[in-house]
């Protein structure tokens, strides 16, 4: 039973170090540039207006050989500031007024625009027909001037712009307390044969983070269907075009997304390529001869599950938990729940973890009374290994007939690590990929639970950010104390190995979010409290 026992730590373990190590670096490479984010998803239904009527010297406006230097018009609500500009009618700039860049108060707000290599902004509009046209070079008219908008208020801009004879519409509508906004892309073709309209999203890559900041997007993701899907930005090379159902698609990271969600199209495609470091989405409509209309909901900021619920269309599926987020959804609603009482999410996550260990008490209590039923076997199991030392198979019948006697399950012992495994990954997701937890502080210096603790700036080895990783050690500490109050029914070689564990979690926990640690700690020292209480009234 030992061997198994240890064969149960070894597989926990190798679990823990295959997921970090090797899944979410697969998920989360490490950062390229500082970027932005997109998310698809609706906002709230605006009327359509009526096409503005365009100015006949507008028509008459001959194709822009270089991008010219555009009008700017300003956007800001109670959550974001945006800038347009009329040369392309694109997005430049869109700042998050809830969120700064780094975890200083001081830093500038959160921007979520990451520009192509050569300059290029979201929301360019293409038309595929015998002579693709772009009007990345076409200066718009603007009709409306800057919005300030709050609560419900809503307001709307209108671009029009012509391109060889092709006159083009872009009409943007905001509300003051929402991420999304509508935007609506029409025009008419005249004499062009036109077989598809495509709306494209680009960012950048290769640029710098900004020190303390972390990278804003670092995946493409899409709906297709019911199927989620997610491509590393730095493993995309070339281009390609999904057909199907496509829901929704735009960029993502680990707190923040930026999304296109088309509203009433059919047969659309999604196209995704790379060129000169610059990442494109585009999503393709199919169009017919005359006039086309496609109206599109964007979603620009945070992974909070709350706003992306009310935009709607399924775009609370790009905040992806890995594989148990069946419980890490859970544990996240409960934090923000107890957070709108304690304030605090270091001490929200000290009050789940004693609600956890409560949930846990019977297992636990269960497991302790069967390492010590083993230990109590153990001068048996030493005299059964030493009679049939020479005939294995005779020995293992022995041992498993000297357990069933004493109705002891050689497992009951390894059954709550084992089962904790799935709880301690998904609250790993959750402290680590949901926005509420960035930048928030526990006490003195753990000032972002999301990131790892670090007092001082002592550069140590295997530790990515310089600092003494304190929590951590308090953590291995508190794994060692619980390791040797543990009853063992193994030998001292075997015992010896066990201890060695704490070492491993404390060298594996070292660049995990602080909130992790946290849990962790806390988690052993009710353990030992446990413990101590179990053997003070053991009979």
């Amino acid at each position: 039973m030992e061997k198994r026992a240890l064969i149960a730590v070894a597989i926990s373990i190798f679990i823990l170090v295959f997921y970090q190590g090797v899944v979410l670096r697969r998920l989360y490479p490490p950062p390229p540039p500082g970027e932005p984010a997109l998310s698809p998803t609706p906002t709230a239904e605006v009327p359509a207006a009526p096409a503005p009527k365009i100015p006949a010297a507008q028509l008459a406006m001959p194709p822009q050989a270089t991008r010219p230097d555009g009008r700017r018009i300003t956007v800001e609500t109670e959550l974001y500031r945006a800038i347009f500009t009329s040369a392309g009618a694109r997005l430049e700039r869109f700042e998050l007024k809830r969120y700064r860049t780094t975890v200083d108060p001081a830093s500038p707000p959160q921007e979520m625009i990451v520009p192509g290599r050569e300059g290029e902004s979201p929301l360019g509009v293409e038309v595929h027909g015998a002579q693709p046209l772009s009007d990345s070079n076409v200066l718009y008219s603007v009709e409306g001037g800057d919005l300030h908008l709050t609560g419900v208020e809503e307001g709307s801009l209108d671009f029009i712009g012509q391109e060889n004879g092709v006159v083009l519409q872009k009409r943007f509508t905001f509300r003051g307390d929402r991420y999304e906004f509508l935007a609506i892309v029409q025009g008419d073709f005249g004499q062009y044969q036109a077989n598809e309209v495509a709306v494209s999203w680009v960012k950048g890559q290769g640029a710098t983070p900004q020190p303390g900041s972390d990278v804003v997007y670092n995946h493409a993701i899409y709906l297709d269907g019911r199927k989620f899907n997610e491509e590393a930005l730095d493993a995309i090379a070339g281009s390609k075009t999904v057909s199907g159902d496509i829901r929704w698609a735009g960029f993502a990271g680990r707190h923040f997304l930026a999304m296109m969600v088309p509203v009433e199209a059919e047969n659309e495609r999604l196209g995704l390529s790379i060129r000169d470091h610059t990442v494109e989405q585009k999503l393709i409509f199919p169009v017919g001869p005359g006039t086309f209309r496609q109206r599109l909901n964007i979603f620009i900021g945070p992974k909070e599950f709350d706003a992306l619920d009310r935009a709607g269309y399924g775009l609370s599926r790009a905040v992806n938990l890995g594989w148990f987020d069946f419980i890490a959804v859970p544990l996240l609603h409960e934090l923000k729940l107890s957070h709108t009482i304690s304030g605090n999410y270091g001490v929200d996550i000290i009050l789940l973890t004693m609600l956890i260990k409560i949930l846990f008490i019977p297992l636990t209590h269960r497991s302790f009374k069967s390492m010590q039923a083993m230990q109590k076997l153990q001068p048996q199991m030493a005299k059964i290994r030493e009679r049939f030392k020479d005939t294995p198979e005779q020995m293992n019948k022995e041992v498993m007939e000297l357990y069933r006697r004493h109705k002891v399950n050689p497992l009951g012992g390894c059954l709550p690590m084992v089962l904790q495994i799935p709880v301690f990954i998904g609250l790993y997701e959750a402290l680590l990929n949901t926005v509420e937890l960035r930048h928030a502080p526990f006490f003195l210096w753990i000032n972002d639970l999301s990131a790892p603790d670090r007092l001082g700036s002592l550069q140590l080895p295997f530790v990515q950010d310089p600092g003494v990783p304190v929590l951590t050690l308090l953590m291995g500490i508190s794994m060692f104390v619980q390791q040797w109050m543990t009853p063992s029914a193994a030998d001292p070689a075997q015992q010896r190995v066990m201890m060695i564990m704490p070492l491993m979690f404390t060298f594996m926990f070292v660049n995990f979010p602080s909130g992790l640690a946290l849990y962790w700690l806390v988690n052993n020292l009710l353990t030992i409290a446990q413990q101590f209480y179990m053997n003070r009234t053991a009979t």
